[in-house]
């Protein structure tokens, strides 16, 4: 969205987003690191795919 204000941080737009707070960033991005990936006997590539098939379902921009 070109009016929140948002630094370049290297992360997924969704947790760039929060940039302005950066100690709320990093809490959501640790978050999603330890229950998104890793936690399921889903292969990485399996997990990534069903999030996007979720996020075009959903017509999520991220």
């Amino acid at each position: 969205m070109t009016w929140i204000r948002q630094e370049d941080v290297g992360m997924p737009g969704i947790i760039s987003s929060m940039s302005i707070n950066p100690g709320m960033m990093e809490a959501v991005r640790n978050l999603n690191q330890a229950i998104s990936f890793g936690a399921s006997e889903l292969t990485r590539v399996q997990e990534e795919s069903i999030a996007v098939a979720v996020s075009v379902i959903n017509k999520c921009r991220y």
